[in-house]
């Protein structure tokens, strides 16, 4: 859907809210959104969506395990095997011993790696300079409402999972 089309949308929540109707269709778009900037970063990079979402994970936490990653992206071990070779056979990520534990692999970016979140830096600044306009209380209802709202996201993710 392209920015300038707006669909009409089920409402929800308060009966007869226009403002919650509109709110929730706007969340429903920035999901979209984000799937769109995740699609084209990917491709920029030459990396699948989920690989790209394994090193956002890897990045942000700086080093992880096979286990930690497989969790994080609910696949199976087995396909993160491969999914970690694909990002070393590009130069994203590398496997190296665990300082802590010398029987287990961590992975860990390459400068490479780093260097996809040099992609996101437009939205950042646009993100910011569009915050400057609320106060700080308006920032912490914000705030408040996304994390809400990434909870029931996760909530709806599990529910909706195939059961084993």
């Amino acid at each position: 859907m392209s920015r300038g089309v707006r669909r009409r949308l089920p409402a929800a929540g308060r009966p007869g809210s226009e403002a919650t109707a509109g709110l929730l269709a706007e969340a429903r778009l920035l999901s979209g959104d984000f799937d769109r900037l995740t699609q084209a970063v990917a491709d920029r990079v030459g990396l699948s969506t989920s690989d790209l979402g394994a090193m956002d994970f890897i990045s942000t936490h700086g080093r992880v395990t096979a286990g930690q990653i497989a969790q994080h992206l609910h696949l199976t071990t087995g396909a993160i095997t491969g999914l970690i070779d694909r990002l070393e056979r590009a130069g994203f990520a590398r496997r190296r011993p665990d300082a802590d534990d010398r029987r287990r692999v961590v992975v860990v970016p390459t400068a490479k790696g780093e260097r996809i979140a040099e992609l996101f830096v437009p939205l950042a600044a646009a993100l910011r300079g569009t915050v400057q306009g609320y106060s700080e209380k308006e920032i912490d209802l914000l705030t408040d409402f996304l994390r809400k709202m990434r909870d029931a996201v996760a909530a709806t993710v599990e529910e909706t999972r195939p059961k084993p």
